[in-house]
């Protein structure tokens, strides 16, 4: 019997949003078996410090080989040079190592994201983008890296990162993206991707808390803007999904990340019998023509080479909400990267223990 799981693969490319190895690379296979096959794997800072922080059955960190041979890769690495810090490099190659678990798994890209400190610096974001390629091409050598995505906050200076990082050859994704004026630069950009996501951040880390206005219309106007261009490369890839519903009415948009227990429920769910069937793929059906209109467009093209312009007009984005959606994902992201830092520091402190 077909499922919902089934009917979405019918309309829209299927992601992963998951780091979810458990520390054993059969339970990924498992995965990848019930509800792949998958074409890219999708992370950030908060989906890697879930992983690196659990414990197993003898109270011990389940990743401890992990963070345990990235924290001495980092020491090599440390003294050669002098762009980013001990527990940053660390950071690095344990995402990095999380995400190569996923390679046998996925048929497309491992999406990597920056280091969210970074996300007003365009130099050391794109110096960052290249140590987690260069990472990449040291841990696991035979890794086809062009097959690496590097997840980049849509700030002005993140979307000029991708730009010299798409120029040189490496693939960006500009992710917690709220509002035409972002699609339209990452557009220019020539990123491959953008991630709008369709519910704040904070919806994942408070259960009290509800996004009154996802933005689950917007996906549909951003890929309207998108296809009205000429020789457009740049792809939407809907994140930050809270139920199945939100995610069968993006059917249509080109690529949907989701999370295992979404798929889990997609997956378990009979296509006939569900009652919000007649809902399915609406975003597309329903898309407004207004992204798409000549006017639109030039405006924004006009601000794609006017930084402050820009600047205004995404301030202005929503009365101020897409601003404000993307500052409250920045703190949520840089306090999950000084966490996986302290992992970092405890596991340092440790280790020279260990040595005495």
């Amino acid at each position: 019997m077909a499922t919902l799981l089934d009917a979405l693969r019918q309309l829209s490319v299927v992601d992963c949003d998951t780091l979810d190895a458990e520390g054993k690379p059969a339970t990924l296979g498992a995965i990848a078996a019930k509800f792949g096959p998958f074409s890219d794997c999708t992370s950030n800072q908060a989906i890697a410090f879930a992983e690196l922080s659990k414990i197993d059955s003898d109270g011990k960190p389940l990743y401890q080989e992990l963070i345990v041979e990235s924290l001495q890769v980092a020491h090599w690495l440390f003294g050669k040079q002098t762009e980013a810090t001990l527990e940053e490099l660390a950071v690095e190659l344990m995402m990095v190592g999380l995400s190569l678990r996923m390679a046998p798994h996925t048929t497309g890209y491992l999406h990597v994201q920056t280091n969210p400190k970074l996300a007003y610096s365009a130099q050391k974001t794109i110096k960052n983008a290249e140590r987690i390629v260069s990472h990449l091409r040291q841990l696991a050598p035979a890794f086809d890296t062009s097959r690496v995505c590097v997840k980049i906050p849509a700030t002005w200076e993140g979307l000029q990162a991708c730009r010299e990082l798409e120029k040189k050859g490496i693939a960006t994704l500009a992710t917690i993206l709220f509002s035409l004026e972002q699609t339209a630069l990452a557009a220019d950009a020539g990123c491959r991707y953008i991630a709008p996501y369709v519910n704040e951040l904070r919806v994942h880390f408070d259960p009290s808390y509800v996004d009154t206005a996802p933005s689950v219309a917007f996906c549909g106007a951003a890929q309207q803007y998108l296809d009205s261009r000429v020789d457009n490369r740049t792809q939407v890839l809907a994140a930050s999904l809270t139920s199945i519903e939100q995610v069968m009415q993006l059917a249509g948009i080109r690529h949907i990340t989701i999370s295992p227990p979404l798929l889990a429920t997609l997956a378990a769910s009979p296509a006939a019998d569900w009652p919000g069937a007649a809902s399915i793929g609406d975003v597309i059906k329903n898309v407004a023509a207004a992204a798409a209109a000549p006017e639109r467009q030039a405006q924004l093209e006009a601000l794609v080479n006017d930084e402050s312009g820009w600047r205004m007009a995404f301030t202005r984005a929503g009365a101020g909400a897409a601003e404000t959606k993307l500052v409250q994902a920045l703190n949520i992201f840089v306090d999950m990267q000084e966490k996986l830092e302290e992992i970092v520091r405890r596991a340092d402190v440790a280790m020279r223990a260990d040595s005495t």
